[in-house]
């Protein structure tokens, strides 16, 4: 088995050979690390390939909705970045996927690289259009439809809205804006408009979210305020944080999904559980099932280092025996989100 998935998508990857040893040194490990932690040529490093995925019993073609690719040493970060990154390349993706048991992949723009979309591009060349999906950034002031239609060529299917990395405040009326320019760019395409910001604001957007004629996954939950645990976590009422039963409304429409990712951003419980989320998956699982999509969130930045498998391993105990829910939340909910119509692994691609 080779981690990606053709001839073609190595032939991507060349570009990427030229960078630091490190890259290379990653592509057998999956250590995160910050910059000032690079390691030298035959350092050892933690290492995935090991761990069996099967034990996590994901569908196969399951998809990770939600990563990230940083390389701060060939594609240095805003110099007001809101974090310091570490570097996390495709090779190290394409590894970690693996240990997961995720075929396709969908790649999220960084906050600390604004609008240049350059690494996220050549990374989605470098995975190939069978595994992978992209997410960007723009201007929509200063992009083309030429360029769009580009991006859409290569396999990008979203552009995203990100307030909470940034800690951005903006009025409704603004962020309303915000999201109907960014809509009517992309609808041509038939593009996912991600938004990224307190649940707290859904409800004042509620009324307006479906009149803007395109599909839209909230990430990480929908980034709920979570309560401070007073007693038995898992009899939190969901509906009881704000923005909650809004969002379940938005789900229910049908052109609205929700990412389960970035436990660790959202709970206030330690991990690897994280258990005062419990309610709010149940939830969404029963309320929803066909709106919510699995994403890992790697590398997990801020929150380097952690390991985010045995979280994967309790979600699935939250899903049970039910074998069909299994496969939305793991699979089928991402194909109709992202618009793909590959079915099968590409994990197992004989060559």
């Amino acid at each position: 088995m080779r981690p990606l998935g053709s001839l073609q998508a190595y032939h991507g990857l060349l570009p990427l050979l030229t960078a630091a040893a490190h890259a290379l040194v990653a592509f057998a490990s999956v250590g995160s690390r910050t910059s000032s932690q690079t390691p030298t040529i035959g350092t050892p490093q933690p290492c995935l390939c090991s761990f069996n995925a099967t034990k996590l019993q994901l569908p196969e073609g399951s998809w990770d909705s939600h990563f990230h690719v940083i390389d701060p040493v060939r594609f240095p970060p805003l110099r007001n970045a809101a974090y310091k990154p570490g570097t996390h390349t495709v090779w190290e993706n394409s590894v970690f996927e693996h240990s997961i048991g995720c075929d396709h992949v969908v790649m999220v723009q960084p906050s600390i690289y604004g609008t240049n979309n350059t690494l996220l591009l050549e990374s989605l060349k470098a995975y190939g259009p069978q595994r992978a999906r992209g997410v960007v950034v723009f201007d929509v002031h200063n992009t083309t439809e030429a360029q769009l239609a580009e991006w859409n060529r290569i396999g990008v299917r979203g552009v995203r809205i990100n307030l909470q990395s940034i800690n951005a405040t903006e009025s409704i009326e603004r962020l309303e804006l915000t999201l109907k320019v960014h809509a009517d760019a992309v609808k041509p395409f038939d593009w996912v408009l991600q938004l990224y910001a307190p649940m707290e604001l859904i409800p004042s957007i509620e009324a307006f979210v479906p009149t803007l004629g395109v599909r839209i996954v909230f990430d990480h939950f929908g980034d709920p305020k979570m309560p401070q645990p007073t007693g038995d976590p898992q009899k939190l009422d969901p509906h009881s944080i704000k923005g909650f039963s809004a969002m379940i409304r938005l789900l229910k429409q049908g052109r609205t999904w929700v990412k389960i990712s970035g436990a660790y951003r959202v709970s206030k419980l330690p991990g690897p559980n994280y258990s005062d989320l419990d309610p709010l998956a149940r939830e969404l699982f029963r309320a929803a099932p066909s709106r919510v999509v699995y994403s890992s969130d790697w590398p997990h930045t801020r929150f380097e280092g952690l390991d985010i498998r045995p979280w994967n391993a309790h979600l699935l105990e939250l899903v049970g025996g039910d074998m069909r829910l299994r496969q939305k939340l793991f699979r089928d909910n991402a194909r109709d989100l992202w618009q793909s119509t590959t079915v099968n692994s590409t994990l197992n691609t004989k060559y």
